[in-house]
């Protein structure tokens, strides 16, 4: 395990932290494209994204089938790298066309799952279940450090150079690539030979079926993710109340951004080791406390569109929810989750663990979105909409509990 501390925790955690600057810098101005388009549009466009999963999804889960595990990052991180370089064309000879923009924040958030979901699966397979629950923080922290740089980068210069933060991005993924190269895995190299292509495609439901870790995980996923984009598409209506230009609702963006991964640090640090590893709380309360979360998250969002809570400090409340929620999220709840990972066998983690935290993901945030919108055109308005959301959130208690209950199983 020391050999791991020396080796591949430093060059996962540099890894990570590419990768995250590179999201992270380009994080602000999806946000942005999302408030102009507006909570009402917004729906539709995180269909297309599910869409566009279903699609591509089946083709990442045939690639990796055939290529060996050192050249998953590069062959698919390369293929994004090539992305950019059509956007950044774009972005420079036709600026004003927003239909360009609305097609980067689609792009966006399947880029944004894939080169994560990536990084996880060849991280969780260079650690066992103790190595995960004592270096995921660590490594989480690298990346932190990441997203607070991106994040201050673009609140301090970049919120009106698109064309530069793509540059940025450009340069942070090649940088990843690189370390990605020097993490060495635990174990056999991963290659899996399979009959076809749609062999392929359905192998990782048939991962889904048999196994109850990982069923218990995708909806665990589903529900968190519903629940997320709905206090997202709140939190966006407050934004668009304090903020009227693109500028501005950047850097307010960017400061969310800037704060969120200094926060996140703090806890990847001080608190991810202790609690995962500790008897008292442990992978346990993570995954079962995150309801709670999101239960006193949208009763603040009611009581801020009520007027008894911060009603003339929008960008305020909104900071706070993002203070809380997000670091919550990457330091907590995400690495307990790669830690639950870490149990199972590398044609689970490779394929249906990444269909999990992209497909799964995705429709979970269109789900979300449809139900807020739902709400509004049920007549809630913004004050008692976020309280028809809390049997979601106490639902989600019980699905932590749940897998706490199958990993055990599982250990035993």
């Amino acid at each position: 395990m020391d050999s791991f501390f020396s080796r591949n925790t430093i060059f996962s955690g540099l890894f990570f932290f590419f990768v995250l600057f590179a999201l992270f810098v380009l994080r602000p101005f999806r946000n942005t494209i999302a408030a102009d388009i507006g909570t009402a549009d917004l729906t539709f466009y995180l269909f297309i994204i599910v869409f566009v999963m279903l699609l591509v999804n089946p083709i990442y889960s045939y690639v990796v089938s055939r290529i060996n595990q050192r050249k998953v990052v590069t062959y698919i991180y390369g293929f994004f790298i090539f992305n950019l370089l059509i956007f950044l064309g774009f972005y420079v000879y036709f600026p004003e066309l927003f239909f360009v923009k609305t097609i980067f924040y689609v792009w966006y958030n399947v880029f944004n799952f894939f080169i994560v979901a990536i990084f996880w699966a060849l991280t969780v397979n260079s650690f066992d279940i103790e190595g995960g629950k004592k270096y995921f923080g660590l490594i989480s922290a690298f990346g932190s450090i990441g997203a607070a740089g991106g994040g201050l980068i673009v609140n301090s210069y970049l919120y009106d150079k698109e064309e530069l933060a793509l540059v940025f991005t450009l340069i942070s993924l090649c940088l990843a690539v690189f370390f990605a190269s020097c993490v060495k895995r635990n174990g056999k190299e991963m290659q899996i030979k399979t009959k076809n292509y749609l062999e392929d495609s359905f192998e990782q439901f048939v991962h889904i079926k048999k196994n109850p870790i990982i069923r218990s995980f995708l909806l665990y996923t589903f529900v968190w993710t519903c629940l997320s984009t709905a206090l997202w598409f709140f939190q966006l209506e407050i934004v668009n109340a304090y903020a009227s230009t693109s500028e501005e609702k950047t850097k307010v963006f960017g400061q969310a951004d800037q704060l969120v991964p200094l926060l996140t640090l703090f806890t990847q640090i001080f608190l991810t080791s202790v609690v995962l590893r500790s008897n008292i709380f442990g992978i346990r309360f993570v995954l079962t406390i995150y309801g709670i979360l999101f239960l006193g998250s949208f009763l603040a969002i009611s009581g801020h569109f009520s007027g008894y809570l911060l009603s003339n400090s929008g960008v305020v409340i909104f900071l706070i929810l993002q203070g809380v929620m997000r670091p919550f999220e990457y330091g907590l709840n995400k690495p307990a989750r790669e830690a639950v990972y870490t149990t199972l066998s590398q044609k689970e983690k490779y394929k249906s663990t990444v269909f999990i935290d992209t497909f799964t993901y995705r429709f979970g945030d269109a789900t979300g979105g449809l139900l807020f919108n739902t709400l509004l055109t049920f007549g809630l308005v913004l004050y008692t909409a976020p309280l028809a959301v809390i049997p979601l959130a106490l639902f989600l208690v019980g699905l932590g509990a749940n897998i706490s209950k199958n990993v055990s199983r599982s250990n035993s």
